[in-house]
């Protein structure tokens, strides 16, 4: 195991909007964010694993599910409009211990398994990155609409897709970044960043209704 001390944090709040009570909306038998907690404890790449919320709710499923909740997550930033670095920066000052690394898993991506895991830290830490974001190739042509009618957004003429440059989706599965980069720029892709690609299928990301219905599909069919 590397000599570096890593953090895996999973931020989940108690409200949302899509889904009520979302984190813990059983999904394939367990809460959902169960099995974000059962890939950060099985990866070999964190050292510790905390759950930061402001639900009881959510804090007694986490915790029952094996994930240290060491603290309650104030109000002021459980917001709808709150971003994810203030939140990762007071689940820093909370705990009593320093680490190096962090990685940020979201309960949202039931499908990120251990294996995923550990592969985009080997990638971070081979690549002397000092941030990862995972992500999914993509070769779609996109467009934006406009006052004046519709507009290409990445390409001037279509092509094979064999010619076209890849372009990847960020997730939201995996972040990792290097404590000391995160503190300075309280950004989760500051300076060097490299990507993990993921599939797919695997990024699923459960944010409304049909989300839900898609990662139980794929659960009953690969996993």
């Amino acid at each position: 195991m590397d000599s570096k001390r890593t953090l895996g944090i999973i931020p989940a709040r108690g409200g949302s909007k899509g889904i009520n009570k979302k984190n813990i909306r059983i999904v394939n038998g367990d809460p959902l964010i169960n099995y974000t907690i059962r890939a950060s404890n099985k990866s070999n790449a964190i050292n510790r694993t905390i759950v930061t919320t402001d639900s009881t709710e959510i804090a007694n499923t986490a915790s029952s599910a094996g994930a240290e909740v060491p603290f309650l997550r104030p109000s002021s930033l459980a917001k709808d409009d709150t971003p994810t670095e203030p939140v990762i920066t007071h689940a820093l000052s909370e705990l009593d211990e320093s680490f190096s690394e962090l990685v940020l898993l979201q309960p949202t991506s039931p499908l990120r398994t251990a294996t995923h895991i550990n592969e985009a830290a080997d990638k971070f830490r081979s690549t002397g990155a000092t941030s990862l974001v995972s992500a999914y190739e993509d070769h779609s042509y996109r467009w934006h609409n406009t006052a004046d009618g519709a507009t290409r957004v990445n390409y001037n003429e279509r092509m094979r897709r064999q010619e076209k440059t890849s372009e990847y989706v960020e997730n939201g599965a995996i972040y990792m970044t290097d404590v000391e980069m995160f503190l300075d720029t309280e950004s989760l892709t500051a300076g060097q960043t490299e990507i993990y690609e993921m599939s797919k299928l695997a990024s699923v990301d459960i944010d409304e209704p049909d989300d839900l219905r898609l990662a139980t599909a794929i659960m009953d069919e690969f996993y």
